[in-house]
Order: structure tokens, then C-alpha cells, then sequence
């Protein structure tokens, strides 16, 4: 009888084992193998108590994009199958949280431009350097470095200036991956431009009209199908289309709960928990065995390895090419106090850029209660303070990390928004090595990982994960369905598969012809 075997009990686990069970025939065995006592991985959701009733503390990602990307419509369309309409809240693209979004520069909130309208109330402090950012590059003359790669910061400011990176750039970076500029590869996180930069004549602006022609072509036949489902259910899908951002009455927790569940209901799927995999071999007969603490081997046809890389190193080795890549710490604190509209302005919340780092020490602040109001069910205001990323060791140099964050996210709201007073409820998440960093030269090394993991497990083994496509869920749970419906031959799983689950990942880092 054909086996699959997922490692890791995450979104990106989660979602190729959902898309599998529905593809595979019920005599096709799954197992889902994850180390920790619960599913999800780096989303969780906690409900805490306080004196005026239930309030949801989110210890990882909060909120989903809509739009029409084959990611943010993957999500939808696995929620849609899930029948998780019904649980689903959605933020209006017309709502402060999706019109308002703040740098905190000068020791000030500055509000981005949303839109081309909203320059004609003026750039604030922060973004002013964008003029002179965008007139630096039209008249500069090109100069490309011959190296494939180089960090977010030295592209930024080779072409932009370095104003732009230190007040606009950095901010972002913080946000997404909870790293500096100066440790990101701009291959990796910023390709559109980069490619532009090689195509242009004179820079990147003058390249990105040939870049979205190359891009147009490249995309050509990959969307996501949603026609069926918008007709069975209109009004979900017209709701969609009036959104900016969505998540769920109950928290994020509510889409990998749902699919552990769903799951589990299944015969012919099997979800382990507090499994951690210490070793990976080949079997007498050549198929896969994964071995956990305690001695228990696995034997199966097809491993789909979504474990971080941190994790794997510890089982495959030193010679796995992406095995040292870093990982960034981030410790979310999740406040909450009495009465609503605390925040002195409403919005999504605001970021902490490179330039501001002397008068903040966050990474970057949410305003829980405006971007998802309808998750207050009594008269509360929740904000959400992160902590650390690149400035962890220095911010958390003792032990005691929990103490140490509750004390920087209450000064961090006092001084930075005038918050003051008791917080009803303050709940505590370090997260050690939770967000992969997209180092300098990471497209070579995840060509070299492509060519490894065909090799392992005598072709046997693939990969997903946030390492690899990009660390947003709607990037996991996309890459899993590629995945799956693209590289496995699910006809043939008893023989070695010979994929990596990166081929399309690497194809569009490729340079056009």
C-alpha cells in the first residue's frame, strides 16, 4: 500500500497534506509528523481572559490579503473548500486599517500615501526622500555590479539612495522578515526591481515597463480558477472583492484547527504530534524511513518535508546547502486596555524604520482593535508590540526575556502613542527562530538545495515550506498546492518522485531569455 509522509504539523504541512487527501485515493496513506503538542506552527491564537470578557491574543500573523495573486486566492479557495466563510471577517479596503498605515519617523506617526489621491495632501517627513530617491536613479547612469546578488540596503542605495533605505526600506523589511536590509538578498526580496535594474537603460525605473511585459508572460495561465465558487457562493466572494485584508471571529488559529480536523476525519490520514524526526534513511527495500524520538520508523513511499532548516540540518547533515541559513527571534507582545479608541489615530498600526531606531526600540506596533474590531466582543482596545528581530541580543540580553518584553512593550505605547494606565491583560510570545532570513546569494544556494534534495532519500523526498516560496501564509499554503498538483506523480508514488519541490520557485528567479 502507497505511503506519503509530511513532516511538520504547519500551514505548509497542513496544506499539502489537505491537498494530497484530496487527490490521492483513500488507499493512499498520509501521515502528518510534527514535534510540538499542537498544530500550526508559527500561527497561534490564544484566547485570554480579562475582567470585561474573551479577548484574542495573536502570537504570530493576524490578518490575510485578499486580491487576485495566486497566493492570497489559494488561501481563499482552501477556506472556501473548508467551509469557513461563515468565520471569516473581513477589513474594507475603504476602512482606516487599509487606508491608514504609519512610519514612526521623527519621533512621530507618519502616514504613507495610500494612494495616488493621497500625495496631494504632501509626502510626510519619512518619504520626502523618495523624490530625491527617484531622480537619483533616472539620472544616474547604470551601474549594475557584475555579482548576481547583493543586500537589500546596497541596492536601495546604490540606486535610490541610502535616505530611502534608512526611512522607507528598513521599515518594511522589519515588518515582513523581522531582519536588517543589510543581511537581505535583493535577488530574492525585491526581483522585480532587481531584474529591472539589469534590464533598464538607465536604472531601475526606466527597466520596469520590460520587467511587467516579462512578468505578464511568465504568469500567463497561472491563476487560480475561482469562477465555480464565486457562483455557488456570491456573496462571499462579493465580500472578497470589497476587502483589503480578512481573518477569522476566532483568530488565525481557526484555518490550521480546521484543517487538522477535517484531516483527522479522514481514514487514511494519520496526524502525529510531539513526533520530532531525528532521523532520515533509506530502507532494505528503498523506500523512505523517517525516524522519530522514541524509536518509531516510518516507512513510506514519498516524504514532503516542510521541517524549518534549522531542523533539518540536525537530520541531514552539514552538507546540506542552506542548512546554516539564519532565522529571525521575534517576541510579540500582546496588550490590551480598558475602553475602546485608545490609539491616537486609527490604522493598521505602524513600522519602525532603520533611521528611528535611536528613539524606538520596536520593530513595529498593530492596532489590533481597528484593523479587527470584530474580534472585540466587550469594550477593550488591543495593541500588539514586536520586539527583537535584529536588535534581539541587544534588547534581551538577560535571561528573563518575558519580563524584559513586557517592560519594553508598555513604555514603547506610552512614549510612542500615549497610552498610559494598567493594561487589563499583557500575553507574552518569543518566538526563537521563527522567520527564515533571505540572506545575500540565496537564489545560488536554493538552486543547490533543488539539486540536494532530489538526491535524498533515493528521490524520495521534497520540499515546502516559508524557507523556500516566501514566509506569508498565502505563499505556504500556494507553494503546497503547486506542489502537489504540479511536481508529484500521484500515479506513480511507489517509484521515486525525483522532484524538489522547487522548480517553479527557481524558474522565476530565472533571467529572461
Amino acid at each position: 500500500m502507497a505511503a506519503i509522509t509530511v513532516l511538520g504539523g504547519g500551514i505548509s504541512g497542513l496544506s499539502t497534506a489537505w491537498y494530497l487527501a484530496q487527490k490521492v485515493p483513500s488507499s493512499v496513506t498520509i501521515k502528518v509528523v510534527e514535534a510540538s503538542s499542537r498544530v500550526g506552527g508559527w500561527i497561534r491564537t490564544d484566547r485570554r481572559s480579562t475582567p470585561l470578557g474573551e479577548i484574542v491574543a495573536e502570537a504570530g500573523p493576524r490578518t490575510l490579503r485578499t486580491g487576485k495573486s495566486p497566493d492570497a486566492l489559494s488561501v481563499l479557495e482552501l477556506l472556501d473548500d473548508l467551509d469557513l466563510r461563515s468565520h471569516v471577517i473581513m477589513s474594507s479596503a475603504q476602512s482606516p486599517a487599509a487606508l491608514n498605515r504609519f512610519i514612526y519617523y521623527g519621533g512621530t506617526l507618519n502616514r504613507m500615501p495610500s494612494s495616488l489621491s493621497s500625495l496631494a495632501s504632501g509626502l510626510p517627513a519619512a518619504a520626502t526622500c523618495l523624490v530625491s530617491g527617484v531622480w537619483h536613479d533616472f539620472t544616474r547612469k547604470s551601474n549594475t555590479p557584475m555579482d548576481s546578488d547583493e543586500s537589500v540596503r546596497a541596492f536601495i542605495e546604490r540606486r535610490f539612495g541610502a535616505k530611502v533605505d534608512d526611512n522607507l526600506a528598513s521599515a518594511v523589511m522589519h515588518g515582513i522578515y523581522a531582519a536588517d536590509t543589510k543581511d537581505l538578498s535583493a535577488r530574492a526580496l525585491l526581483y522585480p526591481f532587481w531584474l529591472a535594474d539589469r534590464m533598464g537603460s538607465r536604472g531601475v525605473i526606466s527597466g520596469l515597463r520590460k520587467v511587467a511585459r516579462v512578468s505578464r508572460a511568465r504568469h500567463a495561465g497561472q491563476s487560480v480558477e475561482t469562477g465555480e465558487r464565486r457562483a455557488r457562493n456570491p456573496e462571499f466572494w462579493a465580500s472578497v472583492e470589497g476587502a483589503s485584508m480578512y481573518s477569522f471571529k476566532d483568530g488565525m488559529q481557526t484555518l490550521p484547527n480546521e484543517l487538522a480536523k477535517r484531516l483527522g476525519e479522514r481514514p487514511n490520514v494519520e496526524l502525529a504530534t510531539g513526533q520530532k524526526v531525528v532521523a532520515a534513511r533509506v530502507g532494505a527495500t528503498g523506500r523512505a524511513q523517517i525516524e522519530v524520538h522514541g524509536g518509531r520508523v516510518i516507512e513510506s513511499d514519498h516524504v514532503v518535508n516542510t521541517l524549518p532548516l534549522h531542523s533539518m540540518h540536525g537530520v541531514f547533515g552539514n552538507d546540506m546547502p542552506m542548512g546554516h541559513t539564519p532565522y529571525s527571534s521575534v517576541v510579540v507582545v500582546n496588550l490590551t486596555y480598558k475602553g475602546k479608541g485608545r490609539t491616537p489615530v486609527d490604522g493598521f498600526g505602524y513600522l519602525v524604520p532603520r533611521a528611528s531606531q535611536h528613539e524606538s526600540r520596536a520593530l513595529g506596533v498593530v492596532f489590533d482593535s481597528c484593523a479587527l474590531p470584530e474580534q472585540d466582543t466587550c469594550d477593550v482596545t488591543r495593541v500588539t508590540v514586536m520586539l527583537g528581530g535584529p536588535r534581539f541580543k541587544e534588547l534581551f540580553a538577560s535571561k528573563d526575556v518575558e519580563a524584559e518584553a513586557k517592560l519594553l512593550a508598555l513604555d514603547t505605547v506610552q512614549r510612542e502613542l500615549g497610552i498610559r494606565g494598567d493594561a487589563l491583560d499583557i500575553h507574552v510570545t518569543v518566538g526563537m527562530r521563527c522567520i527564515p532570513t533571505y540572506t545575500t546569494g540565496y537564489v545560488d544556494r536554493l538552486q543547490q538545495m533543488h539539486e540536494w534534495t532530489k538526491r535524498q532519500l533515493n528521490g524520495r523526498m521534497s520540499l515546502v515550506g516559508a524557507a523556500y516560496g516566501g514566509p506569508a501564509v498565502p505563499q505556504c499554503v500556494n507553494h503546497a498546492r503547486i506542489h502537489v498538483h504540479n511536481h508529484l506523480n500521484l500515479d506513480t508514488l511507489t517509484e521515486p518522485q525525483c522532484v524538489s519541490g522547487l522548480e517553479e520557485i527557481i524558474q522565476a528567479f530565472d533571467l529572461p531569455a
